[in-house]
Formats: structure tokens, sequence, C-alpha cells
């Protein structure tokens, strides 16, 4: 992941967890007070350090600093679970390891709390025996262990839905911008495996789809640094889309299909082995206004609609046509053309299938 798209899953889970955090405090407190309240206790029967604890505000630094470092803590984990083998394990084997590494997590913040606050002379346990104490009741255990699981919940399926429709789409579906369509200038790329009927008929449907898996596993590990969205899967071609309102959304769209080339060379070696080759792949790029709208109920998602589409789509089936791996369209190839190290060659004027006017294809390639 790149470190923006790094930095703003900190921030998020680290907010999310300093305001739940504080939101339990708040609500302890009132209702401590209430129940002081409600039975007639005299505050002077209760434990004065405790009751002084609460006067002083000092729960709600507290609240924050657990809420900060169990925050950080709890990205850490997100971030291994994403970016080591772990993310190949099946569901229910992440979540176990993610849950021993949140309960370890949460005694050691727990414990750096406790400490930090005893070395401000501000903890209302003064003794380290009452420490140990309370962290052996199995009452604190449940309560604790019920927040730090539901709170776990809502926020890893934020991130989940989060990465199901996009960067910033969760966002867009909830305050549903495009619940009625509008007109946007996007970039598309069709990223397609090149002689796939051949490698699916050589390897069998098993390890065809392993082979799938692993080259786009490869692509996801790319796309946060690069802007890009991944609008769809299908089968072996995936499309990928930029805003073309990003003064650097051509550079990067271009600059993604060869960043993507040189990752899979680079686990030559291991595709080799597991495979008998290495993969290819072929792209098709176009741009211009399409038509974004949110569309149906039961598995709803943000779907593009237009000709930009259309017309990406049959750029990339001329690619084994032409000998080329990548294919664009002459508005495409015009914002790249004054790029280093690219070299551009047209390839004539075409007339694609469905089209009633030829247009005009580049292709692109390393200088």
């Amino acid at each position: 992941m790149s470190l923006n798209k790094n930095f703003k899953d900190w921030l998020f889970i680290v907010s999310v967890w300093t305001l739940a955090s504080l939101s339990v405090t708040a609500t302890g407190v009132f209702f401590q007070r209430l129940i002081l309240r409600l039975l007639e206790i005299d505050t002077a029967d209760v434990n004065q350090q405790f009751m002084e604890y609460i006067d002083s505000g000092y729960q709600y630094l507290e609240g924050s600093l657990f809420g900060f470092l169990f925050g950080t803590v709890f990205f850490l984990i997100y971030w291994l679970s994403e970016n080591t083998k772990l993310r190949n394990q099946s569901f229910g084997r992440i979540m176990l390891v993610k849950t021993i590494l949140y309960t370890i997590g949460f005694v050691v913040v727990f414990t750096c709390v406790f400490l930090i606050l005893k070395l401000l002379g501000i903890s209302p346990i003064k003794e380290t025996e009452k420490f140990v104490v309370l962290f052996l009741d199995n009452q604190f255990y449940i309560a604790i262990s019920s927040f730090i699981i539901l709170y776990s919940i809502i926020v890893n399926f934020i991130l989940e839905v989060s990465k199901k429709f996009g960067p910033g789409n969760l966002w867009n579906m909830f305050t549903g911008k495009y619940h009625k369509p509008i007109i946007e200038d996007r970039i598309f790329m069709f990223l397609d495996l090149k002689d796939s009927t051949a490698y699916a008929e050589k390897l069998g449907h098993i390890k065809y789809s392993n082979l799938i898996q692993a080259c786009f596993l490869y692509l996801n590990e790319i796309v946060f640094k690069h802007k890009a969205q991944i609008y769809q899967y299908v089968g072996d071609e995936a499309v990928l889309t930029w805003d073309s309102s990003d003064p650097d959304a051509a550079r990067l769209c271009m600059e993604m299909f060869f960043a993507f080339k040189e990752k899979l060379n680079t686990k030559a070696d291991k595709f080799e082995k597991e495979f008998g080759f290495v993969p290819e792949f072929k792209a098709g790029i176009n741009e211009g206004p399409v038509t974004v709208a949110e569309v149906g109920y039961i598995k709803r998602e943000i779907a593009y609609h237009g000709d930009v589409l259309n017309t990406g789509s049959r750029i990339q089936s001329m690619c084994n046509q032409m000998g080329k791996s990548l294919l664009v369209s002459e508005l495409f190839a015009k914002q790249t053309a004054n790029f280093e190290r690219v070299k551009q060659e047209l390839m004539g004027e075409i007339m694609l299938k469905g089209k009633q006017q030829a247009v005009n294809i580049y292709s692109l390639e390393r200088a």
C-alpha cells in the first residue's frame, strides 16, 4: 500500500478507537455518578482516590491515550494482514490470528497506559498489586472483551466494505452522490491475460484459477500507489479506472501498466516453478465522459456506462492482432506524448467493431 493510503487508514482507525474509548469513558462516568445518586451513597463513603479521579477528568486522558495506542496497534495488525502471506489464508484463520493479536495488543496497551498514568502520578491505582488484581478479574475481561470485539467488528467491517467498493466509493454511496446518474470524465484500462485460452487448457480449471488469483494479488499491491480504482474483475480481465480531474491520472495509469509488468517479472521464478511460464498481460486504455450511477438493490454497486468503456474494451481486443501489449486511444496518447521514457507509435486509423467512424490507435512502450 502507498504511504498516503497507509496514513489515511491509520488516521481513520486511530480516530475511531479514540472516539470509542472517549464515548465509553463518558458513559462510564455518567453511570457511576447516576448509581451513586440513585443509591443515595455519600461520596465520602466511597474510595476517595476513585472519586478524585472521576472529578479530575483524567479518565478522558486515559481514554484518549488508550484509543490512540490501541488504534495504532489495531492498524499494525490490519497492515500485517494486508501485506504479508496472512492475507492468503482463509477468512476464519485470518480472524483467529487477528483476535489473538488484538488480545496481546490490548494487554500491552493497557499496561502501557497504567505505567504512563502512574509515572504522571494521576493513576487511581497507586499500588501495582491492585493493578495485577484488576488485571486478573474475570468481570474486567468480560467487559473489555465485549468492548474490543464490538468495535473491532465495526472497524473491520468498514475497512472491508471500503476495499470492496474502492477508495472513496463507500462515502459516495453513503452520501448518495451517485443515487442519480451524473457525468464524469474518467480513464479506463482494460487489462487482460495474454493467450488465456491456451493457458486455461494447459493448466486446467483449478490451476488456471490459482494463476489468475496470483496475478490479481500482485496487481492489488500496486493499485493504491497509482491511485487506481478496480472497477470490476471479469474472468481473467480487470477493469481499472482513474478520475481524469487528477492532473497525474494519465501518467499514473500508464505507469501502472509497466509497474504491473515489472511486478510479474520479479516473480518469474515463482511462476515458472508453479505454472511453467511467466504470465503476460495486454491492455487497452480509453478516456472520456461516462455516466456514473448506483445500480441494483441486492449487491448494489457503482456502475459506469458509456461508449468510452465499449471503445476501451475493443481497443484492448486489438492487441493480439497488432502484436502490441498496450494500445491507447488518440485522446489518451496526446496526454502522454511528452512523457519521458515512453515511445508512441501510431497504429493507424482503425474501424473498431460496432463503431461508425474510424479511430486512431497508438501503441505505448518503454523507450
